[in-house]
């Protein structure tokens, strides 16, 4: 048998995504996901599997232009387009939508891996294993509390000694604004874009060429840039009242979470309103939880309350998190 390992960069001695495990990380691993389930089965959520593929049309209708670009894609044998799974909310709701038996509120758990390319020269492709947790039938601030809570108490059920830092943010706020302003949806994307990655000199180019009005391009600033409520909320709520946008409601609710926020054992509440997801389907709240060192969010999550209609035509609520168990191994390791 001849080994052709050198003949081209395409034939790789260890595929991408390949890990191999001792005793003492599979045993760590075992352990890990012993405790995601006893968790959650304790608390009532029901488990689902996610496939690892879709069509590829499910992921397109909910990335931005940046994240289209990083999914996969391939084709079944009927020559539709699929791909593996960039984002298990969207399946997972999906499925629960045509899931025509499960009637009223869900709460339901899964774990699953998401594969995104990475545009790195050595790991073309990054799989992430995730556990994730999904309420189905409200999102209100009471239904926040209880899943920051569920965030916090599975972290030490998991191990974690340190606190995560979860930046806590309400997409309705940003979207308010933009939708007073009638930006296109060019600009929008365009927006939302430099909000994700923090550019905060393309940003006031950008606002200083398309925000005429002088008040709300400051609040927009000052949002981008304040993680404190006290910072911002008096010039919100004289925006609000002055354009007539009903912010009212949003900062309320933020100010009963970070009220409530003493009883969060394991997690440090900071505000950020321009924070945006990398994908299109958040409609409220939204957040991500950092841990220690790490870079990567180790939790990410949010409220999707038209996620759930768009598949069934039912209209109902619905919230949720992942949690990245990859880091919970890296951290373990230590």
């Amino acid at each position: 048998m001849i080994n052709e390992r050198n003949t081209s960069s395409e034939v790789k001695w260890i595929p991408d995504g390949f890990h191999f495990l001792d005793h003492e990380d599979s045993l760590r691993r075992k352990k890990i996901l012993d405790k995601v389930y006893q968790f959650f089965d304790e608390r009532g959520y029901l488990e689902v599997t996610p496939p690892g593929f879709d069509f590829t049309s499910s992921f397109l209708r909910y990335v931005s232009p940046t994240e289209e670009a990083r999914i996969l894609k391939s084709r079944d044998l009927s020559g539709k387009e699929i791909s593996p799974s960039i984002d298990l909310t969207l399946q997972v709701v999906k499925g629960m939508a045509g899931f025509s038996v499960k009637k009223g509120n869900q709460k339901i758990f899964y774990t699953g891996r998401i594969v995104k390319d990475n545009f790195k020269k050595n790991a073309d492709r990054r799989e992430i294993l995730q556990a994730g947790a999904e309420i189905i039938g409200h999102s209100n601030a009471n239904t926040f509390k209880m899943l920051l809570t569920h965030i916090s108490e599975l972290s030490l059920a998991l191990g974690l000694t340190q606190k995560i830092t979860l930046v806590l943010g309400n997409t309705a706020v940003y979207s308010q604004i933009v939708d007073y302003l009638r930006f296109s949806t060019t600009d929008k994307n365009t927006l939302s874009h430099l909000l994700y990655l923090k550019e905060e000199k393309s940003i006031r180019e950008f606002l200083d060429a398309k925000v005429k009005k002088k008040d709300i391009k400051e609040i927009l600033l000052k949002i981008i840039l304040s993680f404190e409520l006290k910072e911002i909320k008096t010039d919100l709520l004289a925006v609000s009242k002055k354009y007539k946008m009903n912010l009212e409601h949003f900062i309320a609710e933020t100010e009963d979470i970070f009220k409530y926020s003493s009883h969060f054992k394991n997690l440090d509440l900071c505000l950020d309103y321009s924070l945006i997801r990398d994908l299109d389907y958040y409609t409220g709240f939204v957040f991500h939880g950092y841990y220690d060192r790490v870079s990567y969010p180790l939790v990410t999550g949010g409220a999707y309350d038209n996620l759930f209609q768009k598949f069934s035509g039912e209209e109902k609520r619905a919230c949720g998190f992942a949690i990245n168990i990859d880091i919970i191994e890296e951290i373990n390791r230590r």
